[in-house]
């Protein structure tokens, strides 16, 4: 996750700041919406990837409206 969070948060090219990051939910829903590309949309894949059930995963995909 730390590629992905470095990528996110572009730290590679500029300094990190409280008015260029991102809030914890939105880091959540972004890093969801990465595993579900990364599996080809693999419910079963991305809960396990995540270390919660299926339920608890779609349970988050409808808080967050996230794409499925």
């Amino acid at each position: 996750m730390t590629t992905y969070l470095r990528y996110y948060l572009n730290l590679n090219t500029k300094s990190p700041t409280p008015d260029n990051l991102p809030t914890l939910e939105n880091l959540k829903k972004e890093y969801i919406d990465y595993l579900l590309k990364l599996t080809d949309k693999n419910i079963n894949k991305t809960a396990e990837i995540l270390d919660i059930s299926q339920t608890a995963l779609l349970d988050k995909l409808n808080k967050y409206k996230t794409s499925r």
